[in-house]
């Protein structure tokens, strides 16, 4: 068991426990900080759009541009002859 499984399993542990986070620790042996950096962590890779990237919804236009729309509702529409330019863009990171 990697030390990431190991440390959310601990975490799950005191989700179901009736223990507060001090205590929990405190039972388990757990530096407090470490375990709170854990659950942070976990946290974020059960959140959506963690790593910086969120789902899209791209729609071709009958003109044959590009709209993405992005889940608060933001359109941003790429123009067919525009596509070169923004792969060489995206290429560059």
């Amino acid at each position: 068991m990697s030390k990431e499984q190991e440390m959310f399993a601990l975490i799950d542990e005191f989700e179901n426990s009736s223990l507060n986070a001090r205590n929990f620790c405190k039972t388990k042996g757990v530096v407090p900080s470490t375990f709170y950096y854990w659950k942070k962590k976990k946290a974020r890779m059960e959140s959506p759009g963690s790593g910086g990237f969120i789902a899209i919804s791209p729609n071709i236009v009958k003109d044959g541009s590009l709209e993405l729309i992005y889940p608060n509702g933001i359109r941003l529409r790429l123009e067919a002859s525009q596509f070169p330019l923004i792969s060489k863009l995206l290429r560059l990171y």
